[in-house]
């Protein structure tokens, strides 16, 4: 799919720099596949569209990062679910804290995905 260039450069420009605000970051790009186009990019945050937390939003609402939707999908249609994360808020603490657990494991495997394709770009760019 193209993006069709803008009729009015001022505003294209002055709509980019309130996404970039809204988002809180002058290059914002995913932490999982360091995509950084705009309008596929959500901050996870209460404030900004679907809300995504790396822990969840009921066991660390203040625990953010920048995630491209398809990550974002993948990350909860499938990896949550298959660790066995359940986002609601668990009122055990000890349930509550392996639940947060289970959630950080899903975080850092999706970090560790990434670093090795990063790792295999950076050999295959060197041969």
């Amino acid at each position: 799919m193209t993006v069709r260039p803008s009729r009015n450069p001022a505003r294209a420009a002055r709509r980019e720099t309130e996404v970039r605000e809204k988002l809180g970051a002058e290059r914002p790009a995913c932490i999982y596949c360091g995509h950084a186009e705009l309008p596929a990019l959500r901050r996870i945050s209460r404030k900004h569209l679907r809300e995504h937390h790396v822990l969840g939003r009921n066991h660390d609402p203040d625990l953010t990062a920048f995630v491209c939707l398809n990550c974002h999908a993948v990350v909860h249609a499938e990896m949550l679910p298959n660790a066995g994360v359940d986002l609601e808020l668990e009122s055990d603490p000890i349930k509550r804290v392996a639940t947060m657990l289970r959630a950080e494991a899903v975080h850092l495997e999706m970090l560790a995905r990434s670093k090795r394709r990063q790792a295999a770009l950076l050999e295959r760019e060197t041969k």
